[in-house]
């Protein structure tokens, strides 16, 4: 008898946990009322964002992939077709990849990128100690590629590729 009330009081509990939790996949918005009556959506929280990585033309290059961690904002850069050698590479203030990328306010300058024989390069770094919805504003940030040393680039191209992110 004991043994069948626990049951039917734990079957109970899990059943009106299960009505209040989000969908299936764990993801959705959580809802909290204001004194106001009103409703708010608790804000969503960034945990990633990739972007394509192109060159001054527009071709696809690779990605760039922005992640927050508990030390702060990781980038990660996977590319081909770039010349070979160590291509600098840093963070700008504002998102956009045409003629004037290398305009905004300069956020973090990254380590060098860099570029086999093969025209293939790889990074993983820590950006910076600051929140990734710091660079996923409505201004948005943009990580440029420069140069390899002795490079020149066609057309009066300031950078060799870029990827942009916004919010």
């Amino acid at each position: 008898m004991k043994r069948t009330m626990l049951f039917s009081a734990t079957a109970a509990a899990a059943l009106v946990l299960t009505a209040c939790g989000d969908d299936e996949d764990g993801v959705g918005g959580s809802f909290e009322a204001l004194d106001d009556g009103a409703v708010t959506e608790t804000p969503e929280v960034l945990v990633d964002v990739t972007s394509e990585l192109v060159d001054p033309e527009g071709s696809v290059l690779g990605t760039a992939t922005f992640t927050s961690t508990t030390a702060g904002t990781e980038v990660e850069v996977e590319a081909s077709g770039l010349t070979p050698g160590d291509h600098p590479m840093l963070l700008v203030g504002e998102g956009g990849c045409g003629e004037g990328a290398l305009d905004g306010e300069p956020v973090a300058d990254l380590p060098a990128l860099p570029v086999t024989d093969q025209e293939v390069g790889a990074l993983d770094t820590l950006a910076g100690e600051f929140d990734l919805d710091l660079l996923v504003d409505e201004d948005g940030t943009s990580l440029i590629v420069l140069p390899a040393e002795g490079e020149a680039l066609a057309d009066g191209a300031a950078w060799s590729a870029c990827a942009s992110i916004e919010g």
